[in-house]
């Protein structure tokens, strides 16, 4: 187990040494959040799948195939098809506005900040894209602390505080520009180790004969094996997650060009989807023969039980470099949203040398407080997790952001702050009173209507 151990060491350290090497003299708040607005399609792709697929890619697919079959497909495939959309018709007007949040592209297009109702669209896209981000990036510490606790006999705590302090060291020094050159490389890497654990699940025995005659079509090759109106809720989530997620809209900012952006937004549209089903392939092998054990620990005892130590190694160490790689992305982003759209302005024009320092300091926070919340909640499903949060974030902006980029101008201020408060409240009530269905669906409903009555009556901006 030596060179496993090692293996997996050098893999880590190579990319966490390398996300601080290559921000190192990072000062410039435009290159901190931006990368300086200067990266490729590859760049761009980078940012937007190394932010995107992690955890719940990896660790909590496998866990979803191994406990509940094809099901855990969705959340990849509504990754695949949110990035399609976002390059079909959103990526360029997103990338030649000139602002760098989704708060701020509301504000800007329903009445300005000096406006009542820009400043309370700005401020409730924020709220709901800080708290639905934040359950992703305590999603993406549940999934360390099974992969480390799957590997070494060590409590949740110490997990959580190794991999905090990974993060920290990937993300911190050099923000969007290291994230970026790293990202693509970290989706190479993923790439790498789902294909090898898929190929070795088909010669540990896992062929697909082998595997359909040991389980039952219903449920474990059913995609909808949890009931049609759950599946499509999943789906949906994770397409209006994508349109309203802070970091994944940022990625497109930090385009050199509009054409940039939309090639990127492709590429990750393709690349996404069929890493769920290498991912969901290993789990439902391990169910197939009949192993019994934690679902969250299955893709770590899969790699310790099936590759040799050295190989092992570096593919259980890029398995938790993708999922460090996600949830550093993700905090980038609250932390550009909080000291954009939540830090006084007047606060940030007296300190404005200081935004990369208060940056980083919002970053410590935001580690910390994940780790907390992945202590609390290790051993839960991590899809769900992802899936929560997916829905939270988008159910309040979505609609108003859709309209702000497909028909500027068509709905008014008013109309368009009250279909964001009405459906992110919808939504909140939904969950909390316990009501069958998912609560992105009547956030979205009652969000849509405020849409329709404003398209309809439109009147005055205020």
């Amino acid at each position: 187990m030596f060179y496993f151990y090692l293996a997996a060491a050098a893999t880590l350290a190579l990319f966490v040494g390398a996300g601080t090497l290559i921000g190192t003299g990072t000062s410039e708040p435009k290159d901190y959040s931006l990368g300086g607005r200067k990266s490729s399609a590859a760049g761009v792709t980078g940012i937007l799948l190394g932010a995107l697929v992690g955890g719940a890619s990896t660790v909590g697919t496998v866990q979803m195939a191994y406990s509940h079959g094809l099901t855990a497909i969705w959340f990849t495939l509504g990754g695949g098809v949110g990035c399609l959309l976002l390059g079909l018709r959103f990526a360029v007007p997103l990338r030649n506005s000139n602002v760098t949040t989704v708060a701020d592209y509301l504000a800007e297009n329903y009445g300005g900040k000096e406006s009542i109702c820009g400043r309370s669209i700005s401020f409730t896209a924020t709220l709901s894209s800080t708290i639905g981000t934040f359950i992703s990036i305590a999603a993406q510490f549940l999934s360390c602390i099974a992969l480390l606790k799957g590997l070494f006999p060590i409590s949740s705590l110490l997990a959580s505080l190794l991999a905090g302090l990974s993060i920290i060291g990937f993300i911190a020094a050099g923000g969007l520009r290291s994230f970026s050159t790293l990202g693509g490389a970290k989706i190479i890497l993923l790439y790498f180790v789902l294909l090898s654990c898929f190929v070795m699940a088909i010669l540990s025995g896992g062929s697909f004969g082998y595997v359909a005659s040991r389980l039952s079509f219903d449920p474990w090759f059913d995609p909808f094996g949890r009931g049609f109106i759950p599946e499509i809720g999943y789906l949906a989530s994770m397409i209006v997650g994508v349109f309203t997620t802070q970091i994944y809209i940022q990625s497109l900012a930090a385009a050199k060009d509009a054409g940039t952006a939309r090639k990127g937004a492709f590429a990750s549209a393709i690349l996404m989807p069929p890493m769920g089903l290498l991912g969901a392939w290993v789990g439902l092998t391990v169910r197939a023969k009949g192993i019994e054990m934690r679902p969250d620990e299955v893709l770590s005892w899969f790699i310790m039980d099936s590759f040799p130590p050295l190989l092992g190694g570096i593919i259980w160490g890029g398995i938790l470099i993708t999922v460090i790689g996600c949830a550093s992305g993700l905090i980038l982003g609250v932390s550009t949203n909080i000291v954009k759209n939540l830090v006084p302005v007047k606060f940030m024009r007296a300190h404005s040398e200081k935004e990369v320092m208060i940056h980083r300091f919002f970053i410590g926070i935001i580690v910390a407080a994940a780790a907390l919340a992945g202590i609390t909640g290790a051993g839960s499903m991590i899809l769900e997790w992802s899936y929560i949060s997916m829905g939270l974030r988008g159910s309040g902006t979505f609609l108003p952001f859709v309209v702000a980029v497909i028909r500027p101008g068509s709905l008014s201020p008013k109309w368009a702050l009250a279909s964001s408060v009405a459906g992110l409240s919808g939504t909140v009530i939904w969950g909390l009173s316990s009501l069958p269905g998912d609560p992105l669906f009547p956030g979205l409903a009652v969000s849509a209507l405020c849409v329709f009555a404003g398209s309809m009556l439109k009147k005055k901006y205020i």
